[in-house]
């Protein structure tokens, strides 16, 4: 799967290079044009224990697909403030879109290849420049300049969250950043965000001025709270942890954990399913035991 995505399902020219499709059977199938798709977190994986070159190529190939956020929007079916991408000025997220970005980067970077040093000031001022938000992660996205590879640090806070922005390796590159790089302002901006997803919101609109919304996959996000909650030693995070993960959202002990005989007309061909599944819920199901396991096992109820 990982040469598949990096194959077929991400574009390796034209004016969307280094973007991926993001849903569709057929491949380049739908208009989500995102980099989240061409994300280089799970590829650094195969490419360390395989030394696979090509995987590589396409790994190094993320470095510069910063560019390609000047040719495509990949909000702009849903935005609705007025916004031309501007080589200056550049609308990207703090979540799915960063985290792509910021893998291809630190690989980058730890292979030392040839566009390394141009990748190592990316990790660092992008990180800097997050961290000097209002809000922090909670800013939610920034405007990005192409030319000094910085985020402009807003005027006004402003609190924008989306169950998603953690779901596509921003823990996990985090954690990474954090072991890293020496910038105590990127910890803390880190972890207020781990502390707030998963708070009630009246602590959120206690933090913030206004709660994050309406939001899914609290369960997906319990592994946040188990980083934070071991980074901080802050032992209600520890348990929210846990209670996130067992009652929440997701998989449940109350679930069906069985499957079901399924036929025409809602399958061409007969068979079983367990059709209570989804696949969000099964990857994060599997991430929060493995990290919650490793962070707090010892705190297990």
């Amino acid at each position: 799967m990982t040469c598949h995505t990096g194959e077929v399902d991400v574009y390796r020219l034209g004016r969307w290079a280094g973007l991926g499709t993001r849903h569709g059977v057929q491949h380049y199938a739908d208009s989500a044009k995102q980099q989240r798709i061409a994300n280089t977190t799970h590829r650094r994986f195969y490419y360390f224990l395989t030394a696979d070159e090509r995987v590589g190529d396409l790994m190094r190939a993320g470095v510069d697909s910063d560019e390609t956020f000047l040719a495509l929007d990949s909000l702009r079916k849903i935005r609705t403030e007025p916004y031309t991408p501007d080589r200056n000025a550049l609308s990207i997220g703090f979540g799915t879109d960063w985290s792509g970005l910021v893998s291809a980067w630190l690989t980058e970077w730890e292979r030392k290849g040839p566009q390394w040093e141009k990748a190592r000031a990316r990790v660092l001022s992008t990180m800097e420049t997050i961290a000097a938000q209002p809000n922090g992660f909670v800013q939610g996205s920034g405007l990005y300049d192409l030319d000094t590879g910085r985020f402009a640090v807003a005027d006004t806070p402003k609190v924008e969250v989306s169950h998603l922005s953690a779901v596509f390796g921003l823990n996990e590159l985090c954690a990474e950043l954090i072991d890293l790089v020496d910038m105590p302002e990127f910890n803390e901006a880190y972890y207020d965000y781990c502390r707030c997803f998963n708070a009630s919101k009246a602590e959120q609109a206690e933090r913030y001025g206004s709660h994050l919304g309406s939001l899914i996959l609290f369960q997906g996000h319990s592994r946040l709270d188990a980083y934070a909650a071991v980074r901080t030693g802050d032992e209600e995070l520890a348990a929210r942890a846990w209670r996130k993960f067992y009652d929440s959202d997701g998989y449940k002990e109350s679930a069906p954990w069985q499957t079901e005989k399924v036929g025409g007309p809602a399958a061409l061909v007969a068979g079983s399913e367990a059709t209570w599944v989804s696949t969000n819920d099964t990857a994060l199901y599997g991430l929060d035991a493995i990290e919650n396991l490793a962070l707090l096992g010892d705190r297990m109820p």
